[in-house]
């Protein structure tokens, strides 16, 4: 129904305007009786043969929400019924995070659910830990230590161990970047969100592939998705294929995949 009913409008939009267009569409879709269930049937909500285990987490498939979208944690199970095998909310603020943690409490996540922060950063973290599966930590235009510091003493005084993710900016040159990765990997930060396939390529080259990467890197194609897995991202997240191409556009990448994953074996 979205190709017919969606696409053809959202097509020519900016990806905001776009991107409240899709979401009304899906949480009407949501709010049918039974139309959860229908959606999980018809996306073939988990596919087999592309689990993987990254940074302690099972997922069922590579394929994640990035944030963007369900920016207050409005729609992230009805988001994750498309297919994805996590959903990130956000970007988060101490204003934001309240409402979507009162979200989470009247329909708790059916699967894996990340929060993006880039504000207010030790407030909103506290606020969601208990709350949310992992953390994406924006550090756009923000001092890497003096952000992310405070929360890993946080994360020590809660007793139970959520990962924490370095979300990097799209411009950030190699030198800064390999700077990141020495931080994160002396500082136990479980991940890196490049923004670029250069990127994900020299974490990838400088920790010898033994540092995970989750690849936010505008993927808007099947086989565009498949070249951030090759250069060694473990995740990749999609928002525009999603808004601009429908849900259809992820049963390609995922079945696409499977028939990579079946041709190596």
């Amino acid at each position: 129904m979205y190709n017919v009913l969606i696409r053809p409008f959202v097509r020519k939009m900016d990806q905001e305007r776009a991107s409240r267009v899709a979401l009304r569409y899906f949480k009407i879709i949501g709010s049918i009786p039974g139309g959860r269930f229908i959606s999980r049937i018809i996306h073939n909500n988990r596919p087999g043969g592309l689990q993987r285990e990254v940074f302690g987490l099972n997922f069922y498939n590579p394929l994640g929400l990035g944030a963007g979208l369900d920016t207050e944690g409005d729609l992230y199970n009805d988001l994750n019924d498309l297919g994805f095998s996590f959903v990130e909310i956000g970007p988060l603020n101490a204003k934001s995070v309240r409402h979507a943690v009162r979200n989470i409490q009247a329909d708790p996540q059916n699967d894996i659910l990340a929060a993006c922060i880039n504000a207010d950063y030790q407030d909103t973290f506290s606020l969601a830990y208990d709350f949310c599966d992992f953390f994406v930590i924006d550090i756009s235009g923000v001092d890497l230590a003096a952000t992310i510091d405070p929360l890993l003493d946080t994360r020590l005084a809660y007793g139970h161990y959520k990962p924490i993710v370095i979300k990097i900016p799209e411009s950030m040159q190699s030198d800064e970047l390999g700077e990141v990765l020495d931080y994160c990997r002396m500082n136990n930060i479980d991940a890196i969100e490049a923004r670029t396939i250069d990127q994900v390529k020299q974490i990838v080259n400088q920790s010898g592939g033994r540092f995970p990467v989750i690849a936010n890197c505008h993927t808007e194609t099947v086989r565009g998705v498949f070249k951030a897995l090759s250069a060694g991202a473990s995740l990749v997240e999609v928002r525009s294929g999603l808004i601009y191409k429908g849900p259809s556009y992820l049963q390609r990448c995922l079945k696409y995949l499977k028939k990579r994953a079946n041709n190596e074996e």
